[in-house]
C-alpha cells in the first residue's frame, strides 16, 4: 500500500518489536488463509497498524509458524483473531482498488503488471467485498468521486484528501463500543488525510514528469518537481493540524496489548516519515527499514 504508518524500530522495546513483527507476519498468514497465496503480496505496514488499533480483548499470543520468505526457520506469528480478520479483508478490498487504479493510470509495463495482478486477485476481491459490503461500497464510491476530482484537475487538497480519509474513517464502524468507535473514526480520518498528503508530496516530481494528477501541482506552483519553501511550510502546517487531531483522538481510544507500539508509531513514526518525505529520502529509508527489520 503506502507504508508511511510504521514505528521507529530503534525506540521499540525488544518484546514490542517481536510483537509488531508477529502481527505483520500474522496478517500475512491470515491473508493466505482467507484469500490464497497471492494475497500475501498485499500485506503492508498500514493495515498492520490497523490490526493493532482495532484489537480489543483478544489474546495477543504468538506462535511459531513457517513462512515462504523464511523457509529455514519458523517465525513468531499472531494467531488468527477478529482484528487480523478485519485487517485482512480490508487489505484485499483496498489493495485491489489500488491495483485497479495503477492499471488505469500507470504506464507500460507497470500498468500491465497491475492489470495481471487485478485479474489474479479478482476472486479474492469478490470474497472480501462480500464479507465487508459496506466497506467495499465506501471504497468504490469514494474512489469514483476521487477520480472525478482527478479528471477535473481539482486544485483543492482538502477535497481530494477527504475522499481517501473517509475510506479509512468508515473502518471505525467495526468498533463495538460507541466511545471508541467515534474516537477511532476521528483518528482514522486524520490518518487517511496524512497518508494521502504524504503520498502526494512523495510522488510530486514523478507525477509532474508523467503528467499524472497530483493536487499539489494545482494547489501550488512547484518548480522542477519541488515546492517553494513557503508552500512546503503551509503543507507541513496542514499535516501538523491533522496529526494533532489524530493524537487527540488516540488519547480517547484507551489502552490495549499494543499501546506501546501504537504510541511509537503515532508520536515518532509518523513525524519521522513526514520528515523523510520532505527531505526526499523516504524511498531509501523505507528500503533500509524493511531490510533491517527483516519483515
Amino acid at each position: 500500500m503506502y507504508g508511511y504508518v510504521r514505528p521507529v524500530k530503534g525506540e521499540l522495546k525488544v518484546a514490542e518489536f517481536e510483537r509488531f513483527q508477529g502481527v505483520y507476519c500474522g496478517l500475512c498468514h491470515e491473508l493466505a488463509r482467507r484469500y490464497g497465496f497471492l494475497s500475501r503480496f498485499l500485506v503492508n505496514y498500514d493495515f498492520t497498524f490497523l490490526a493493532m488499533l482495532l484489537a480489543e480483548d483478544e489474546p495477543a499470543d504468538l506462535c511459531p509458524r513457517r513462512c515462504p520468505a523464511h523457509p529455514f526457520r519458523k517465525r513468531a506469528c499472531l494467531e488468527s483473531c477478529r482484528s487480523l480478520t478485519l485487517a485482512a479483508d480490508m487489505t484485499v478490498v483496498l489493495g485491489w482498488w489500488k491495483l485497479a487504479d495503477g492499471a488505469r493510470d500507470g504506464q507500460f509495463p507497470a500498468s500491465l503488471g497491475c492489470r495481471l495482478a487485478c485479474l489474479a486477485l479478482k476472486r479474492a476481491y469478490g470474497k472480501a467485498a462480500a464479507r465487508r459490503p459496506d466497506f467495499a461500497a465506501t471504497v468504490r464510491n469514494d474512489l469514483a468521486a476521487l477520480q472525478t476530482l482527478e479528471r477535473d484537475k481539482c486544485p483543492s487538497l482538502d477535497a481530494a484528501a477527504d475522499k481517501f480519509a473517509s475510506i479509512l474513517r468508515s473502518i471505525s464502524g467495526c468498533v463495538a463500543d460507541p466511545v471508541r468507535q467515534r474516537a477511532a473514526g476521528e483518528l482514522l480520518y486524520a490518518l487517511g488525510r496524512i497518508i494521502y498528503i504524504l503520498d502526494a508530496a512523495d510522488d510530486l516530481a514523478e507525477d509532474i514528469e508523467k503528467d499524472r494528477y497530483n493536487p499539489l501541482r494545482y494547489r501550488f506552483r512547484p518548480v522542477d518537481g519541488k515546492l517553494a519553501p513557503e508552500d512546503e511550510k503551509l503543507l507541513r502546517t496542514s499535516l501538523q493540524h491533522s496529526h494533532n487531531a489524530l493524537v487527540s483522538a488516540y488519547a480517547l481510544m484507551g489502552e490495549n496489548a499494543y499501546t506501546g507500539i501504537l504510541s511509537n508509531t503515532i508520536y515518532l513514526g509518523l513525524p519521522a516519515a513526514t520528515q523523510a518525505v520532505f527531505a526526499g529520502t523516504w524511498n531509501a529509508s523505507a528500503k533500509i527499514h524493511r531490510k533491517r527489520s527483516n519483515l
